[in-house]
């Protein structure tokens, strides 16, 4: 009897109608209310994928289509001063295997301050977000296209994400903010230093656990969400965050196989985020990040 009276009590949550400030504890006790707004179950609920949706079959089987196969095999071809890229440094394979770097893999969030070296974030990128082998795409009409293949998978191929790199202390390395080219394995200077200095101010570690002014690099996922969401409608978002994940996890399995650390970070102002790298935000926009160091 003692438990039921115990686990038969609730606290009462004051209503909404009632409340100026409304944690996201007071909304979950309120989730029967309709006056507050609910965008992360409505986005659940409008990238739902239902039997009989013709718009989203024709935009898909649409893809099939010589044009789009061609066009999706030319995806990294974007115009680049060839005399403005910096190649990557060379990086050797990693010491660690598969199974001892998913065991030993932690989150870091100190760091002694020290720079990693250009063939280390080299490593980290390339396992990331780099052309690993070449296939080809066969042609209604006739004939193949190559198309580019990638450690991590994209819904369709159609790759959304970019990987950004804020160069804080890197070895022999200015910083500043370098858009990775994959098809090129290269680095496209984007921003300098007053750059990477607008894009940590938008950064809230909150109790100073995450020591960002020791850290050496900030990998960006910067997403084109449109790309997928094309073919794919608004489901497509879903795919762009599977794809900022899988890479995310890729370069956090090659920093412990470095013997670095990283911690995955998402308390930044994304307004404050969007500005400092020049993008809109909607139709590019950042979507996580993943802080690189030398560990203590």
């Amino acid at each position: 009897m003692s438990s039921v009276a115990s686990t038969a009590r609730r606290t009462i949550s004051p209503g909404l109608a009632g409340v100026g400030l409304r944690t996201h504890a007071l909304r979950l006790d309120n989730l029967s209310s309709d006056r507050f707004p609910r965008p992360a179950e409505e986005f659940l609920l409008a990238s739902r994928l239902r039997r009989c949706d013709r718009e989203t079959l024709l935009s898909i089987a649409s893809y099939a289509a010589d044009a789009e196969v061609v066009s999706r095999s030319r995806t990294d071809r974007e115009p680049q001063a060839g005399a403005d890229l910096l190649p990557l440094a060379e990086s050797g394979p990693l010491e660690a295997g598969l199974t001892a770097a998913l065991a030993s893999r932690r989150s870091v969030r100190t760091w002694s301050g020290e720079p990693v070296r250009q063939d280390e974030l080299a490593a980290v990128v390339r396992h990331a977000a780099s052309v690993s082998a070449e296939g080809v795409a066969d042609l209604m009409d006739g004939g193949s296209v190559p198309v580019a293949l990638r450690a991590t998978p994209s819904a369709g191929g159609l790759y959304p994400v970019q990987l950004w790199v804020a160069v804080l202390r890197v070895a022999d390395m200015e910083p500043g903010v370098l858009r990775y080219v994959p098809d090129r394995d290269a680095f496209a200077p984007h921003g300098g230093p007053e750059a990477v200095d607008s894009l940590l101010a938008s950064f809230d570690v909150q109790d100073g656990t995450v020591e960002l002014d020791r850290a050496a690099a900030v990998l960006l996922f910067v997403a084109r969400p449109w790309r997928t969401m094309r073919k794919y409608g608004p489901r497509g978002m879903r795919f762009v965050f599977h794809e900022a994940g899988a890479m995310a996890q890729n370069a956090h399995l090659a920093v412990t196989a470095l013997g670095l650390g990283a911690v995955d970070f998402s308390g930044f102002y994304d307004d404050e985020s969007n500005n400092a790298l020049d993008i809109d935000g909607v139709h590019e926009c950042l979507v996580h990040t993943v802080i690189v160091g030398t560990p203590r």
